[in-house]
């Protein structure tokens, strides 16, 4: 349990990661859509993320459209991949 991420743990920010995990990166409304969360939700739990260091999100304009990207970091990956392997652990049981 101890190594178990709180940050990833989250189930909105553990699907962040998880869609991003397997790609270079992806638009806002793409991972929007890809989850089915709301603008909002979706926001929040990114930032959490930036926060961390666990994801980078770069906002330009499209013409007059915003166009946000995000892209997990090194330390998002290492933190995803840490705490999924920590999952399967819990999920093999005792030993």
């Amino acid at each position: 349990m101890n190594r178990l991420d709180e940050v990833v743990h989250s189930p909105v920010r553990f699907a962040i990661m998880a869609a991003l995990a397997s790609v270079d990166d992806a638009t806002y409304q793409a991972l929007k859509d890809e989850l089915g969360t709301s603008y909002a939700l979706l926001s929040k739990h990114a930032t959490i993320l930036e926060d961390k260091g666990y994801l980078e999100i770069n906002k330009s304009f499209l013409g007059k459209k915003p166009h946000t990207v995000f892209r997990l970091t090194r330390a998002g990956r290492k933190a995803y991949r840490d705490h999924t392997t920590a999952l399967q652990d819990l999920q093999r049981g005792l030993r």
